[in-house]
C-alpha cells in the first residue's frame, strides 16, 4: 500500500552534488508506493531554481516532465526528419529541411541537450549563421525548420518547451519579381526559334502555369472540343527519377481554357506526337526531342541560353509565370479571375505579388478620370453654400 503523509506532488528542492546543483521534484510515486523523483543538474545556483520552477510548472499543469537526459538536438532531428517529416510530407519538403539540419542548425546546436537550449542559444544560431554569410532568407527557413522540430518533440514529450516560439523571426526582404515587357518577350521568342523548349515558353507565357504543372499536364486533361485543359498534376523529381504528383491543393486544380498560343502550342505537340510514334508512359502533352518528360534542369538551361542571345536578365522559368500574370492584369482581368488562371490559394496572395500592375492600373484609371472631367481651370468655381442661407449657423 503507499505510504501515507506523503509530500505533495511537485514539491521540490536543490541541492549540489560535486560542482553542479541538482534541481530535484516529486513526481508522483512507483507501483510500490515509494516516491518518484526527477532531478536537473545545472551548472549555477540560478540555473537549478529556473529549472525547478519549470518542473513544478508542468507538474501543477498536468503535463508529463521530459527525460532530461534524452535527445540532444542532432539525435532529435534526425528522428524527426525520418519518422515525422520523411513519411507525411513531400520528398521536396523532406530534403528542404534535412538539409536546414546538416549546414545549419546541427553544426552550432547539435550537441546541445535538447531541453537544455533556451531562446538566447536560438537567437545565437540566427546571428552565427548571419555572420557565416547567410541571408535574411536561409535564418527564416533554419528558424522554420527548427520551429517545426520543436513543436514535435513538446507533442511526444520529448521536450516541454519551445524555444523558437519566443524568438524574433527576422526581417525578410522580399525581391523585385523579375518579368518582362512585350517588347521582351517578343526578343525572348525569336531567341528561341527552333529551341526544344520553344513551345513550352510559349504556353507558360500565355497561361501563366508553374513549370511542373506545364510539364506534368497530360493528355487525359485536355479536351481539344471545348478547347480546355485540366491542371491536377505535376512533374517533379524523386531521387533520379520524374514522377507525376496531385497538385498540394484543391484550389490549384483548375480548368483553363486554350485560346491563341496555347491551343497552337498543345495542337502542334499532338502532331509531332503522332508522327514521332513516342511511347509516353506518363502520356504527357510537352516532350523533349527524345520522347521523354522535361527535366527542370534542361529547360533552365536552354532558357538560360536564348535569354542571352535576347540580351536579357538571366532567370528561370517561374519569372515567365509572372510575366503573364502581368499581361493578365493589364489587359484588364481582375484579380480573382488572375488568381484562378495560377492557383493561387488566396486573392491576398495574388494582390500581394503583382502589386506594382495594379498600382500602374489604377494610375492609368485616375489620368482617365482626370481627363473625363476635362480642365479643371477652364470650369466655374464649384459654388460654396453661405451659410447664412443655407441652415447652416448653429441655432441658440
Amino acid at each position: 500500500m503507499p505510504r501515507t503523509g506523503r509530500r505533495e506532488k511537485g514539491s521540490g528542492s536543490i541541492f549540489k552534488r560535486g560542482k553542479k546543483y541538482v534541481a530535484q521534484v516529486q513526481d508522483g510515486f512507483t507501483p510500490e508506493g515509494r516516491p518518484k523523483y526527477r532531478q536537473v543538474s545545472c551548472r549555477t545556483q540560478a540555473e537549478a531554481v529556473k529549472a525547478l520552477n519549470e518542473l513544478n510548472a508542468l507538474l501543477v499543469a498536468g503535463r508529463s516532465i521530459p527525460d532530461r537526459r534524452g535527445h540532444t538536438v542532432s539525435s532529435w532531428l534526425d528522428v524527426w526528419l525520418e519518422e515525422h517529416v520523411k513519411p507525411n510530407r513531400e520528398v521536396k519538403t523532406y530534403e528542404f529541411y534535412r538539409l536546414m539540419c546538416e549546414r545549419r542548425i546541427k553544426p552550432y546546436l547539435g550537441r546541445m541537450e535538447l531541453q537544455r537550449v533556451t531562446p538566447m542559444d536560438v537567437t545565437r544560431l540566427f546571428k552565427t549563421i548571419e555572420d557565416d554569410g547567410a541571408t535574411a532568407n536561409t535564418i527564416a527557413a533554419a528558424r522554420r525548420t527548427l520551429r517545426a522540430a520543436y513543436g514535435v518533440a513538446m507533442k511526444y514529450g520529448e521536450a516541454h518547451d519551445n524555444p523558437v516560439s519566443k524568438t524574433f523571426a527576422p526581417k525578410v526582404k522580399r525581391t523585385a519579381k523579375v518579368y518582362f515587357d512585350a517588347e521582351q518577350v517578343q526578343r525572348l521568342l525569336g531567341a528561341l526559334e527552333g529551341s526544344p523548349i520553344e513551345n513550352l515558353v510559349k504556353f507558360t507565357l500565355a497561361t501563366g502555369m508553374r513549370i511542373g504543372e506545364v510539364t506534368g499536364l497530360t493528355w487525359d486533361g485536355v479536351d481539344l472540343k471545348q478547347k480546355t485543359i485540366l491542371v491536377s498534376s505535376q512533374l517533379q523529381r524523386m531521387g533520379k527519377k520524374l514522377v507525376l504528383k496531385p497538385l498540394k491543393t484543391e484550389k490549384s486544380m483548375r480548368t483553363m481554357p486554350l485560346v491563341g498560343h496555347s491551343l497552337d502550342v498543345v495542337r502542334s505537340e499532338r502532331n509531332r506526337q503522332e508522327d514521332e510514334g513516342y511511347e509516353n508512359e506518363l502520356d504527357l502533352v510537352f516532350l523533349n526531342p527524345w520522347g521523354r518528360p522535361f527535366d527542370p534542369k534542361y529547360v533552365n538551361d536552354y532558357l538560360h541560353i536564348a535569354l542571352q542571345k535576347a540580351g536579357l536578365p538571366r532567370t528561370g522559368m517561374h519569372s515567365l509565370r509572372h510575366s503573364a500574370a502581368t499581361f493578365m492584369l493589364m489587359a484588364g482581368l481582375n484579380l480573382h479571375q488572375v488568381s484562378r488562371y495560377l492557383g493561387h490559394s488566396q486573392i491576398a496572395l495574388t494582390s500581394n505579388l503583382y502589386g506594382h500592375v495594379l498600382d500602374g492600373a489604377m494610375r492609368a484609371a485616375a489620368t482617365k478620370l482626370q481627363e473625363a472631367y476635362g480642365n479643371a481651370d477652364s470650369r466655374e468655381p464649384y459654388p460654396v453654400p453661405n451659410p447664412a442661407t443655407s441652415g447652416m449657423l448653429h441655432r441658440e
